[in-house]
C-alpha cells in the first residue's frame, strides 16, 4: 500500500475536512457488490458481514480477488461475509462509521483517521516482503526517486526541481515525506519550483519515468508496481533518500461490534494467511505476505508526526477524487 496529505497549516480550504454524503461508496448501490447491509445493533453480532476495501488495481479485480477470502471468512464464521470496494478510503472510513461495512482494509493514514472519528479499531497489521532482501516486514518506509540521468543525487540538490506527492492523504506518499523535509528545514512551496499530487504511488514512479517531474515521493519500493510495464525502472529510475519506518496498512473492525466475533475475525484472518489459498489471495489483493497482531498504539507514530507538522488529523481527509496524472498542488495548499 498511503497513508494515507495535506496540511492546515499548508493546506488550505481546498484540503478541509467536507461531509461525505457516500454517494457511490455505500455498499447497497455499489454495483460491484450487489450487497444490502443493515446496520447492526450495538454490541452484537450481525447476521452478514461486509469486508471492505479500498483498491489498488480495478474495482472489479479487486473483488474477484477479494471473493476468495470472504468465502473462507464465511465458513470460518458461520456468518455470509461480502465483499465491497469504495472508491476511495474516505468512503471506506465512513461505510465503517454508518455501520455499513464491519471489516475494513484501511491505509495507515486511513485507519488512523477512522480512529479518530471512532470508526474503527486495527485487530491487524499486514506484512510484507522487502524485495531486496526478502525479509517480511511490518512497517515501511517512503523513498525519494529521481531519474538516474537527472544529476541529483539528494533531496537538496532538487531545489528549483518539479517535485510531485502521492496525495493528500497518503502517509507515505505525503505526510512522512514532508515531515523529512521539514526535519531538513526545507519548505516545499518554496524549495521546489512546482509541487503536484500524481495520484497514486505508480502514477508518481511513471511521472519521474517518463520526465513529467525531477523528483517524486513513494512508499518504498513503489517501483515495483511499474515493472511489468516498464522493465527498466530500477535503472531509470533511483532511489535518493528515504523516510523513517511507517507501520503497515490494517484490517481494522467497525466500532461497536460484538468482542467475541472481533476475536474470531481476528483468528480466521491469520489462520488464512498461512495456508497456501490464502496466501495466493493476499497476494492478489495488496501484496500482502500475512499478517500480525496489532494495537492503536502502533500507529501513535503517525499522530506524533501529523502533531510535529502542526496539523489536525481532520485536515488529512480529503475530498473524494481521481486523478490518473499529476494534477496542480492548490494554490497555498498543504505544503506538498
Amino acid at each position: 500500500m498511503n497513508p494515507i496529505r495535506r496540511r492546515a497549516l499548508f493546506f488550505a480550504t481546498a484540503l478541509t475536512l467536507t461531509s461525505f454524503a457516500l454517494v457511490g461508496c455505500n455498499p447497497s448501490s455499489d454495483k460491484g457488490t450487489g450487497t444490502t447491509a443493515a446496520p447492526a445493533v450495538e454490541g452484537t453480532a450481525p447476521a452478514k458481514l461486509i469486508l471492505g476495501f479500498v483498491p489498488s488495481i480495478e474495482a472489479d479485480k479487486a473483488v474477484a480477488n477479494a471473493k476468495p477470502l470472504a468465502d473462507y471468512l464465511s465458513a470460518e464464521l458461520g456468518i455470509p461475509v461480502e465483499s465491497f470496494v469504495s472508491t476511495d478510503y474516505v468512503g471506506l472510513i465512513e461505510a465503517m462509521a454508518s455501520k455499513k461495512v464491519d471489516i475494513g482494509s484501511l491505509p495507515t493514514l486511513g485507519y488512523v483517521l477512522a480512529k479518530d472519528k471512532n470508526a474503527a479499531e486495527v485487530i491487524l497489521k499486514t506484512a510484507r516482503e522487502i524485495p531486496a532482501t526478502k525479509e517480511v516486514k511490518t512497517t515501511y518506509h517512503s523513498m525519494f526517486i529521481t531519474r538516474a540521468d537527472s544529476g541529483i543525487k539528494s533531496i537538496e540538490e532538487a531545489k528549483g526541481k518539479r517535485m510531485a506527492f502521492v496525495d493528500p492523504a497518503s502517509a507515505s506518499g505525503n505526510l512522512f515525506p514532508r515531515y523529512y523535509l521539514k526535519k531538513k528545514n526545507i519548505d516545499p512551496d518554496n524549495f521546489f519550483a512546482q509541487t503536484m499530487f500524481a495520484g497514486s504511488h505508480d502514477g508518481a514512479v511513471r511521472a519521474v519515468y517518463n520526465g513529467q517531474v525531477d523528483v517524486a515521493a513513494v512508499y518504498d519500493d513503489a517501483r515495483n508496481k511499474v515493472e511489468k510495464t516498464l522493465p527498466d525502472v530500477k535503472t531509470r529510475v533511483i532511489k535518493i533518500g528515504e523516510t523513517d519506518e511507517i507501520p503497515n496498512d490494517t484490517i481494522a473492525v467497525r466500532a461497536g461490534l460484538n468482542a467475541a466475533l472481533v476475536e474470531k475475525i481476528k483468528a480466521a484472518f491469520l489462520k488464512y494467511s498461512k495456508t497456501d489459498e490464502g496466501k495466493k489471495a493476499l497476494k492478489a489483493i495488496y501484496e500482502v505476505e500475512g499478517f500480525s497482531e496489532a494495537t492503536n498504539a502502533d500507529y501513535d507514530v503517525v499522530r506524533d508526526v501529523a502533531k510535529a507538522m502542526n496539523v489536525p488529523l481532520d485536515n488529512y481527509m480529503p475530498k473524494p477524487k481521481s486523478a490518473a496524472t499529476p494534477a496542480p498542488a492548490p494554490a497555498g495548499a498543504p505544503k506538498k
